[in-house]
């Protein structure tokens, strides 16, 4: 073979190899377990990092579902620092930070009507529609609920009580603290209820109240906690 075949033949060789490494640069290289074609480029889903739900070098614990540290706050959240038994401690030092303007008291009414008026009623009565399947709450107009102060109805919804859970991550505290005074300007439009009867244990004193009270006589229908839904802190 001359050498001029040989050269041409070289040349086509060279030209084959090229095109084959171009070929393979458009197509992509098979990367992690799973082949994946990105172009000239190994796909970023197979880079060595934790996945979510996959069990990563801890154990074999989920690497998304790591618990917090002991202590670890979520930003820009501080945490109620009052726990469900100290309402009356919580009344005695929390302060409404809202005026009740038309605005505020507006407000308040419109987050009691989408969260507490299923259970305490359009006026506070404790009659809302979910009573007739749940135990009915005491009711918000009589006189020892109208002598807590605002804290200490602030403090129920936040901590829970009775059939009522806690709301301090559903609603936010200034939400909270916006139906305490419209919950105050009902009152002052509305008469004040006879207190729950002493057979029934309905009594609000303090959250655990109520449901020990339940809990000695079966069959009586447990006290829910405090009507105002509580905020997050």
């Amino acid at each position: 073979m001359s050498n001029a075949a040989r050269s041409s033949r070289a040349g086509a060789l060279a030209m084959a190899a090229l095109a084959l490494t171009a070929a393979a640069c458009d197509l992509g290289l098979p990367a992690g377990r799973s082949p994946h074609r990105e172009g000239n480029r190994l796909d970023m889903i197979d880079q060595p990092k934790f996945k979510p739900q996959r069990a990563d070098v801890f154990g074999g614990r989920p690497s998304s579902v790591l618990e917090p540290p002991a202590g670890a706050v979520a930003a820009d959240e501080t945490p109620y620092p009052y726990l469900q038994a100290e309402a009356a401690r919580a009344g005695a030092e929390l302060v409404n930070p809202l005026q009740p303007t038309p605005d505020v008291i507006a407000h308040g009414k419109f987050v009691y009507e989408n969260v507490c008026i299923t259970c305490h009623g359009p006026k506070g009565a404790g009659d809302g529609l979910v009573t007739s399947l749940f135990p009915k709450p005491p009711s918000l107009m009589t006189q020892r609920v109208r002598d807590w102060p605002d804290g200490e109805i602030f403090h129920r919804p936040m901590r829970g009580q009775g059939s009522m859970p806690s709301h301090a991550r559903q609603v936010d505290a200034r939400d909270t603290w916006s139906v305490v005074l419209y919950i105050r300007q009902m009152q002052s439009q509305e008469p004040v209820a006879p207190p729950a009867a002493a057979s029934a244990p309905a009594s609000l004193a303090s959250p655990s109240a109520g449901a020990s009270a339940s809990q000695g006589q079966p069959g009586a229908p447990s006290t829910p906690a405090s009507p105002v839904p509580g905020g997050q802190s």
